[in-house]
C-alpha cells in the first residue's frame, strides 16, 4: 500500500500565538456570529488577526472546513477558561492534529523541540522562508508555555 504524505500550506501552520483569540473565535461563532465583521466586532479581534485565530482553530479541528465549531471545539467552549479542563482540551487537539503532528511532534513533550528545529521542521514541510518558518515555530512554542504549568522548582533550603 502506498504511503500517503500530508500536504501542508503555509496557511495551515498557525501563527496566532495567543489560544485564549483562538477559543473566544470559537464562542464568537458558536454563539452566532457569522460573517467575518460579526466576529471581529463580538472578539474585538482585528480581521487580519482573527484570520489567523480562525486558521488556527482549523488546524487544531475546533472549527471545520466551513467555519462551524467541530465537537471538540464546542467541547473546548464548556470548559472555564483558563482552566486544567481547557488546556486538556487544548493539547488533545494539538495531539490529536495530523498537520501538528507532522509539524511538531513533541511540541508537548517533556523535552520540547527548540525554536531552530521546529522553525528547519516548518520551513522544510511547508517552504516558507526562515524568518516566518522561526516567526511561526515562536507561535507554536507559545502555545506549549501557555498549556503546561512547568513552574521553576523552589531553591533546595540550605
Amino acid at each position: 500500500m502506498p504511503r500517503t504524505t500530508l500536504q501542508i500550506s503555509s496557511s495551515d501552520v498557525p501563527q496566532a500565538p495567543n489560544l485564549a483569540r483562538v477559543r473566544l473565535v470559537i464562542a464568537a461563532i458558536a454563539g452566532g456570529a457569522a460573517t467575518i465583521d460579526e466576529i471581529a466586532e463580538e472578539t474585538d479581534i482585528s480581521a487580519r488577526h482573527l484570520g489567523y485565530a480562525l486558521r488556527a482553530a482549523q488546524t487544531l479541528d475546533l472549527l471545520d472546513s466551513a467555519r462551524r465549531p467541530t465537537t471538540a471545539g464546542l467541547a473546548l467552549i464548556e470548559t472555564d477558561q483558563e482552566s486544567e479542563a481547557e488546556r486538556g482540551a487544548f493539547r488533545a487537539s494539538i495531539e490529536q492534529s495530523a498537520i501538528l503532528q507532522a509539524i511538531a511532534p513533541t511540541l508537548l513533550s517533556p523535552t520540547p523541540p527548540t525554536k531552530k528545529v521546529l522553525a528547519g521542521r516548518i520551513e522544510k514541510l511547508t517552504g516558507l522562508s526562515t524568518a516566518t518558518a522561526a516567526h511561526r515555530a515562536s507561535d507554536l512554542l507559545a502555545w506549549r508555555d501557555q498549556l503546561l504549568d512547568e513552574e521553576p522548582e523552589a531553591p533546595a533550603a540550605s
